[in-house]
Order: structure tokens, then sequence, then C-alpha cells
């Protein structure tokens, strides 16, 4: 073929393959090897793979029964709920379990961290079975108040470069209201390219406040990581925001919320992305009476557009939302450890798995080459 077909028209068919045929066909010919493995290649092939194929979603859990992580995928599709993929994973976590800082473009960032100390993050891509294991600097400023430590992971959109940001700030919670903290958070950011940590390249610019608390509550969207944090720079009250870090430029932007949000306690606040569009969830967890609204920002980057889509109620029942399907259905964890996903027409649906809470995470997932010149960790 290679020596037949002119070499576009090999990328134009190879791209539209499915990602085990490509890992096979790497074996074929150097000219192959290198042409799956390069970077034009492995975003051409994302790009082909997110307009054409069905998404599925990644879930994880703890099996408080076998004691051990549970990694599965099932197709986001009518038969969502009645098939799952098991999927082998060779890291053991320190503690009961990793924390799923986020998942982007097929490619997990998985944090091994108990009580605000961290000390190794696992980049994995499991539709080609590469991991790469990444020691996290141990950094105090010398400061007399506690700090905090928060991870953000997402893919850069132009490089398709899998980037971690490290921010460790002063826990504005454990300051006197009359006193201000000077030190800006440190900032460090590790991309797998480089395969170290280093500034931002945006560093000198938007940096997060000092009065600024940034919870692990975060979604890659839009090119960007956007977290929910608390600003304490109003006086009287602060006053909850998003901060967001762009991927590409790597600089700091922040944005308000509504009334309606920016007022509420931020543990009642958390983000994620629905249907497309970015999207704030509003607890109101008294006994009896629970629910969540969900928010959604109808134009991206306009404070105006957000607006409150509807409210799931389930008394006695719902503890936290964990994710979205694609058709924009929500996945929840109910107060008995049960999973299950709410239908637009309110039926409420069993996944038939149980685990502990806090272990849950769904997200969209797709099959990808990025990590593929990795070493194996």
């Amino acid at each position: 073929m290679s020596d037949h077909f002119p070499h576009d028209l090999q990328l134009q068919i190879l791209k539209r393959l499915p990602l085990h045929s490509l890992l096979k066909f790497r074996t074929v010919s150097k000219s192959w090897n290198s042409l799956i493995t390069s970077s034009h290649f492995i975003s051409s092939h994302l790009q082909s793979i997110t307009h054409n194929n069905p998404q599925s979603l990644f879930i994880r859990y703890f099996d408080r029964t076998r004691k051990m992580e549970q990694y599965i995928t099932a197709k986001d599709d009518q038969t969502f709920g009645i098939h799952f993929s098991n999927i082998d994973f060779q890291h053991a976590s320190k503690t009961a379990y990793f924390r799923v800082v986020g998942c982007c473009n097929g490619v997990v960032c998985l944090s091994d961290d108990l009580f605000d100390s961290m000390c190794m993050v696992v980049l994995w891509n499991p539709s080609i079975r590469k991991s790469v294991r990444v020691l996290v600097p141990d950094y105090q400023q010398n400061c007399v108040w506690p700090q905090c430590t928060v991870l953000g992971f997402g893919v850069c959109p132009v490089s398709y470069d899998p980037k971690v940001v490290k921010i460790v700030f002063v826990n504005a919670f454990s300051v006197p209201d009359q006193i201000t903290v000077e030190d800006r958070p440190l900032v460090e950011v590790f991309s797998v390219t480089s395969g170290g940590w280093r500034k931002p390249f945006g560093q000198n610019r938007n940096r997060p406040c000092n009065m600024i608390n940034i919870t692990w509550s975060q979604v890659c969207f839009n090119g960007a990581i956007h977290w929910v944090a608390y600003d304490r720079r109003i006086e009287g009250s602060g006053r909850c925001i998003i901060v967001s870090f762009d991927l590409v430029h790597e600089v700091f932007d922040e944005m308000p919320l509504p009334d309606a949000l920016a007022s509420q306690d931020i543990v009642s606040l958390a983000i994620s992305s629905r249907k497309g569009q970015l999207t704030m969830l509003k607890y109101d967890m008294e006994k009896g009476k629970e629910a969540c609204g969900v928010w959604v920002m109808k134009e991206y980057g306009v404070p105006g557009s957000w607006e409150e889509t509807y409210v799931i109620r389930l008394p006695g029942m719902l503890r936290r939302v964990v994710g979205f399907r694609t058709n924009g259905d929500m996945v929840l964890a109910l107060k008995n450890h049960e999973l299950v996903f709410v239908e637009c027409t309110g039926n409420v649906k069993s996944l038939g798995i149980y685990a502990n809470i806090r272990s849950f995470f769904v997200g969209s997932y797709m099959e990808s080459l990025i990590l593929i010149n990795q070493l194996d960790q």
C-alpha cells in the first residue's frame, strides 16, 4: 500500500481506522510506524474519531467488598448500563484509591494524595496501555499560615500535550479577615513533552490572587482548566468565582458567577460540563430536601449568559452528581452508595454498581494515541 498510494491518501485512510488496527499496522513498516506515531497523525486521528465515533464513558469506583479500585468503560448509547468493559490498571495507590484529577482526550490523570500530601501523579491512556509516572515536587512557601495544594489536568488543544498544573496557596479560611496575605500562589506546570516541572509561560501575567481559595472541583473545557474558587478580596463577605488556566498560553483568568451562585457556600458548588456547555452544580443538602440545580453558561465567556436549566430533587437519596452522559442525562451517587443515572423523563435507573461514594468518577472517554511515544512506567 505504501508503494502505490500517495502519502496524503494513506493519512486519510489510516486516521479513520480504529485504534486497535493502527497499533497492529505499526509493525508493517518503519514508514507506517513513523507516520502513526507522529504528532500530526495523533492529532488528526483524534479529531477524526471525535467527530465520527460514538462517545464512551470512563467510570472509576472503589469496590468495598473486594477492597480494590475498579476501572471500566461503557458505550454511551442505548445500551448504557447493560455492558461494561473492565480495564486493567497496573499501579497501586498508597492509600485506598487514587484521586481522579480529570480525564481528557483519552488520557486519565490520577493523583496519589492523602491529607494534602502528594508524591506521585499517573498519566494513563487505557486504550494503548501506556502510563507516565510524575513525581510531584514537595514545595512549601515560607508562610506562617497553612497552605493548600490543588492540581489541574488537561490536554493542550493545539499541541495535544498533556499538562498537569500545580497550585500551592495560603488557605484563606485560616487567615483572620483583617489580615492581608501578600504572597502569591506558587504555580508549576508539568508537560509530557518537557518531561519536567516548570513555571508557566505566562507566569508574570494573571497569576491567581493570594486571597483566592481554589477547590479540587474542576473541568477541562474549551482548551482551559476551570476550578471553583472562593474570593476573599471583597470586604464583608467573599464571593465564589471560577478560576481558569489557558492550556495554550498558560495564563490564568477569572469568571464571575451570577449572584445566585456567587453567594453560596463554596462546598455547595461544583463545576462540570454538559452537552458542550460549561456547567455549575448548586446543591441543597438539607436533610429530607436533597436537590441539585444545574446551571449552564449559554455563551462561553459571557457572564450574563448563565441560566438555571433544571433542578433534580431526590429527597433522602441524593448524595452527589458524578457526571453527565452525552445526551445530558445525569449520573448520580445515592446515599445508599449506588450509582444511577436519571433520564430526561425523570426515570432513575440503576447501574448495578455500589461503592465508596467519594471514589466515584464518571467522565467522557475516547480512544486516542496520546502517550504512544512514551515509555511505559
